[in-house]
């Protein structure tokens, strides 16, 4: 299957679409794992699409050594798949996978909402009000892709309020595989609107700290429901 989304291009050298590598701190292979996966995130390499070495080696000017090493790690984070005959490809689960996924997801970021209502710090408050004010003025733009990037860090600002590192941990990877879906999903006609009012009943409850109402809000929020899945679906090529 594959998401009806933008696709990894070729430029006029046969290299993949990728912007200019900026050398990190850290090992060169470190470098291109952090390129391939802002790609995928960001929706420019689409599940399923084929992530060829060679094309790849070129691109980054390394021997194909470096990128097997960045797409195993990948792949260990669950960004990339092996197949037989085929090779490296982005990852691209099933329409099932995706909704447990999602289930997942969506019981964690609950848990995340009531430790905020308990640990939150007065500096923690304000990241959660910022956000929330920008999610706000995104949405009054019309413009999709703001909102996608605002509402990403009010979710980033609760979790990490919730002061529990490896909850932050597991829920930003599993928001990472998510991505191509979350993004169909807000872009869907009248979802800005919707998730505006649940986002409001998640705010209230955390600047009241009333856990059971964030948890609860915060899980009806992130699970899919069942005419999002049905256009989901839809949305999937097996």
């Amino acid at each position: 299957m594959k998401v009806a989304a933008k696709s990894g291009t070729l430029d006029a050298d046969g290299a993949m679409g990728f912007p200019a590598v900026q050398r990190r701190r850290g090992t060169l292979g470190g470098s291109i794992t952090d390129e391939i996966e802002i790609q995928i995130v960001e929706g420019q390499l689409a599940p399923g699409e084929k992530l060829d070495e060679v094309v790849l080696g070129n691109h980054f000017s390394v021997s194909r050594t470096p990128i097997r090493e960045a797409l195993r790690a990948l792949a260990a984070k669950g960004l990339v798949e092996f197949r037989p005959r085929i090779g490296a490809i982005v990852a691209c689960p099933t329409v099932g996978e995706v909704i447990d996924l999602f289930e997942l997801v969506a019981e964690l970021e609950g848990v995340a909402a009531r430790l905020a209502t308990e640990r939150m710090t007065e500096e923690d408050k304000r990241h959660i009000v910022e956000a929330h004010d920008a999610c706000q003025n995104a949405a009054a733009t019309l413009d999709p892709h703001k909102y996608y990037e605002t509402n990403g860090e009010f979710h980033s600002a609760i979790r990490r309020a919730a002061h529990n590192k490896a909850l932050l941990e597991q829920t930003e990877l599993l928001d990472k595989r998510l991505s191509p879906y979350r993004r169909f999903i807000t872009f869907r006609p009248g979802r800005i609107e919707t998730a505006l009012r649940e986002h409001e009943a998640i705010y209230t409850a955390i600047l009241a700290r009333d856990s059971d109402a964030a948890a609860t809000a915060m899980r009806d929020h992130v699970q899919v429901l069942a005419e999002e899945s049905l256009a989901l679906a839809k949305s999937l090529r097996f």
